[in-house]
């Protein structure tokens, strides 16, 4: 196991971007900025390395970054419908930064501050935990919380992300992490020749302003059923009015009560399989439906449709505060949840 620091300078700021590496190659890089996952790194069928998360070519976008690639997400994730929530009776009102809802945190979410971070090394694991403490009524929320999220690299090939927050007063806590993947090693090629499962029975209907509105629709015989392989684009041109909303998948994802695998993402041509664990309660699929024109790693311009993000959260708030309960904090309780990524290959048949 190796872990390597570096210095990178953004406008009039200096950020650390850290890297893991195990004895099989496997490489994953990170910013003590927003805790930006750069890079990916995984072999193919042949050995071949290749980044599978979407990067920019220049590190100086990453301050802006309207995709939030890579980034922690908070305190909550996803669109709170209105732009409010209510603990207690009292009203909380947050920064409306997707048109009438709040998203991703606010204005200024968990993607736009600077982690303390620790290294910690074992015979066969790196763990890095990033830190920082929410002040009491940032972007609206409120409590002091403080926050750790740690990443960890082990020798057999698996990434773990580990959430873990305590708050001074009741408050809303979802987090999760905006990587987009692309298993092919190429963000030329369309996301929707991979294969994805979701041990789903259900997903949240969304609204035109793509909030919950608390519906939950049963997946089976609809273009959302993915309880077995099957490619992402197999009825993504569908007249699904859900699908059209969205202008593809952009939906959670809510997790039977099964152990062991919860998303399983394949690329047949590379060989390079993803599966994640959690013990979480949703996925919301987004699958880049939309391009800001970003200039990505290798200089070409970011088209949609070139990346899937697997938002692993608890269901996100949406109409008449549906949900909200899930995200919940009490007072001076500690909370942890965990994404476990594992990488390995397979041939095709």
């Amino acid at each position: 196991m190796k872990v390597s620091e570096r210095k990178i300078k953004l406008s009039a700021n200096e950020f650390d971007e850290i890297t893991l590496e195990n004895s099989n190659g496997i490489r994953i890089s990170f910013l003590s900025y927003g805790g930006i996952i750069t890079r990916i790194e995984v072999p193919d069928h042949q050995g071949k390395l290749e980044n599978i998360v979407l990067a920019y070519e220049n590190y100086e976008d990453y301050l802006s970054n309207p995709g939030y690639l890579g980034s922690i997400i908070g305190r909550t994730a996803g669109r709170i419908k209105n732009g409010y929530f209510t603990i207690d009776g009292r009203r909380y009102n947050l920064a409306k930064n997707y048109g009438e809802n709040s998203g991703h945190g606010g204005a200024k979410g968990f993607d736009k501050y600077v982690y303390n971070y620790e290294i910690s090394e074992a015979e066969n694991r790196i763990d890095v935990d990033l830190s920082r403490v929410s002040p009491h009524m940032e972007e609206g929320y409120p409590g002091e919380l403080y926050v750790k999220v740690t990443y960890s690299l082990s020798e057999d090939d698996t990434f773990i992300i580990q959430y873990s927050g305590v708050s001074s007063e009741d408050t809303l806590f979802n987090m999760t992490n905006h990587s987009y993947f692309n298993l092919s090693g190429s963000f030329d090629e369309s996301i929707k020749y991979h294969e994805l499962f979701i041990d789903a029975d259900h997903y949240s209907e969304i609204d035109e302003s793509k909030t919950p509105t608390g519906n939950l629709i049963e997946v089976a015989d609809t273009p959302f059923d993915f309880r077995y392989m099957r490619e992402i684009g197999e009825e993504m041109n569908s007249e699904d009015e859900q699908l059209k909303i969205a202008n593809g998948y952009d939906h959670a994802f809510l997790f039977r009560n099964n152990t062991g695998t919860k998303i399983r993402l394949a690329h047949r041509y590379s060989g390079r399989v993803m599966e994640i664990e959690t013990d979480n309660q949703a996925v919301v699929v987004y699958t880049q439906n939309f391009s800001q024109g970003q200039i990505i790693q290798g200089g070409s311009t970011l088209e949609p449709y070139r990346s899937v993000a697997l938002e692993v959260q608890k269901p996100p708030v949406g109409s008449n505060e549906v949900f909200k309960e899930c995200s919940l904090l009490p007072s001076n309780h500690t909370q942890v949840t965990s994404t476990i990524f594992r990488f390995f290959t397979e041939d095709s048949e």
